[in-house]
């Protein structure tokens, strides 16, 4: 893949992940997990600002200059990284937000695999550091979110189970 294509994929990716995270911020009712989707909804945005800013670049012939990127958001609360307290009771009837972790954490692992690809053909230092800082970041929000759906599969699953043990 070249580079152009390279930047038009994960530019798509990352507007896919930034509106998944929206759409579950302005719909959840629990305000943890609002304030949570919307700030991955924001680090997707500027995930995006930075690949369209190198993109322009690149289109234009321009030597490409990698921004300092803050290092990846680390989530570390509690038992839930996500949700509040109350909301864990009444998991077993929010398939929205189930939904959403589950999508994003397919969303997240693709980006990571995409971007560790994309490093190991960059062929430019820099180009390669920007692209395993990406997939660092992804990783961090995968784990993100694995560790809320971990949180709460027993709660959600339990409600639709044949056996009640």
């Amino acid at each position: 893949m070249d580079l152009k294509e390279a930047f038009q994929t994960a530019i798509t990716g990352e507007i896919e992940g930034r509106e998944l995270y929206k759409a579950a911020a302005d719909k959840t009712s629990d305000k943890k997990a609002r304030e949570s989707f919307q700030m991955l909804a924001d680090e997707e945005q500027k995930h995006l600002d930075t690949l369209v800013k190198l993109a322009r670049e690149y289109d234009e012939g321009k030597d490409v200059e990698i921004p300092d990127l803050p290092r990846p958001t680390s989530f570390q609360d509690a038992e839930s990284p996500i949700f509040s307290k109350e909301f864990k009771q009444t998991v077993a009837d929010k398939h929205f937000e189930m939904a959403t972790l589950s999508i994003g954490i397919k969303l997240e692992l693709e980006s990571e695999k995409f971007y560790r690809q994309m490093a190991k053909e960059a062929g430019v230092p820099k180009l390669e550091g920007l692209f395993n800082h990406l997939a660092d970041w992804e990783r961090g929000h995968y784990n993100y979110l694995n560790k809320q759906i971990g949180f709460f599969q027993s709660y959600y699953t339990n409600k639709y189970s044949f056996f009640r043990f």
